[in-house]
């Protein structure tokens, strides 16, 4: 028996990752100037931002996985019998994704085989959920237990990050209120987070450095004292800052597992050039019946 990990593409993590730990991707789409491209077979988040860079450029809007991609997919990887499938995806305040996988499986003839989750999380938040629920089935854990450490793993994390304007935000639709309206203006910063997997406003900072330590602090704070944490610190555009992210919450923290991603084209889409964002989870709920 062999336990498949289907997901969507904006969790961003490396090919040689994804490879190793065999998940299945479905790639969203992206529609700029008339055209659609998919993440990581013919657009970047570089390439993106130059399109943008062109006043003429159509505002990017994003396209989630058709219910015919996720059918064709549950289709193939339950053609064995004995396989079953855990189908971890962005979450439903970022994307009707997981609502097409969960409407899907139901229908599907092996959906006594197939466990949908929705991550609570996006890009980094859902590739940390991933790094650990691959080697989870690699090392022979259930469906089930798959499926129940990836939905602990939602519920227990903080994910918050912060960019340099919310017009990428509001434009997008991904983000509520007047408050999409302020922007950059006078420095100011926000600080946003993932709430049951919806963007929402934390606090505002005078500045970026600011900002980023009230990310630090807060995501601290919400983990248990005293315990081991899995951290993954990701950007798009901000290396430098990414990098600074990451000696710091090592000082800090006692990190179990620290990692860096990139921002793909689809999220980068919504957040803009210079976000910077973290996710953190205690390092307990990442294990088999914790």
């Amino acid at each position: 028996m062999t336990v498949h990990i289907l997901t969507d593409s904006s969790h961003y993590l490396d090919p040689a990752v994804v490879s190793e730990l065999n998940l299945h991707v479905l790639p969203l789409g992206l529609i700029i100037n008339q055209r659609e491209y998919h993440e990581r077979l013919d657009i970047t988040t570089e390439m993106l931002f130059e399109m943008l860079q062109d006043k003429s450029s159509s505002w990017p809007t994003t396209a989630a996985v058709t219910p015919g991609a996720m059918q064709a997919a549950l289709d193939e990887l339950t053609a064995n019998p004995a396989d079953q499938v855990v189908g971890v995806f962005m979450s439903r305040g970022t994307s009707v994704t997981v609502e097409v996988a969960q409407s899907v499986a139901a229908e599907h003839p092996a959906r006594d085989r197939i466990h949908i989750v929705d991550s609570q999380g996006v890009s980094g938040a859902l590739a940390l959920t991933l790094l650990t629920v691959g080697r989870l089935a690699q090392e022979g854990a259930s469906a089930a237990q798959v499926a129940d450490v990836a939905r602990c793993m939602g519920q227990a994390m903080r994910v918050m990050f912060t960019v340099d304007t919310l017009e990428y935000l509001h434009r997008g639709g991904r983000m509520k209120g007047s408050q999409a309206l302020l922007g950059s203006l006078l420095g100011i910063k926000p600080v946003l987070w993932l709430n049951a997997g919806a963007i929402e406003l934390w606090s505002k900072a005078r500045g970026k450095k600011k900002a980023l330590a009230t990310m630090l602090d807060e995501s601290l704070a919400a983990m248990p004292d005293s315990e081991p944490i899995h951290a993954l610190v990701f950007d798009a555009a901000a290396p430098e800052d990414s990098a600074a992210m990451r000696r710091v919450l090592a000082e800090r923290a006692t990190c179990e597992q620290l990692y860096q991603a990139q921002i793909g084209p689809v999220v980068a889409a919504h957040v803009g050039p210079g976000c910077l964002a973290m996710a953190v989870c205690p390092a307990s709920v990442t294990r088999v019946g914790e």
